[in-house]
């Protein structure tokens, strides 16, 4: 089994590679004087999915927090 450390280390990396992959897809990529045709366009979806997907996410996030909160409220009361 990894431990703590290593573990920290690999989410580390993912996080900061998951950063860096969104920060060029957004800030860097519409600005290149590059046809939309050209290889590197392959590997980035198209600029809509760029906040469409983060949107997504802290909707659900929130959501979760939310009914996590409002759970051990009612359980709270209720005890």
């Amino acid at each position: 089994m990894a431990s703590d450390a290593n573990v920290g280390k690999i989410v580390f990396v993912i996080a900061v590679s998951v950063f860096l992959y969104y920060f060029f897809w957004v800030s860097i990529l519409p600005f290149m004087l590059i046809d939309e045709g050209d290889l590197i366009h392959s590997f980035f979806p198209p600029l809509k999915y760029a906040f469409i997907l983060p949107a997504t996410f802290g909707v659900v996030f929130l959501g979760g927090i939310a009914i996590f909160t409002l759970y051990h409220i009612w359980d709270f009361i209720t005890a």
